[in-house]
């Protein structure tokens, strides 16, 4: 993997948040919501133990 073909979202999205400060502007980019990941983890055991059941 080339290092140049990575982008990092969370410092563009601090950039985004700092130059709209800087600038003085009201819109700032929606935050994205938050994943589950204990929810994401147990739907994934559950998945797997009812393909091991069958």
């Amino acid at each position: 993997m080339d290092i140049t073909e990575l982008h990092d979202e969370y410092g563009a999205a601090l950039e985004q948040v700092v130059t709209a400060k800087l600038e003085g502007s009201a819109e700032l980019p929606e935050p994205q919501p938050a994943v589950d990941l204990m929810q994401a983890l147990e739907d994934n055991s559950i998945r797997q133990a009812r393909r091991g059941e069958q």
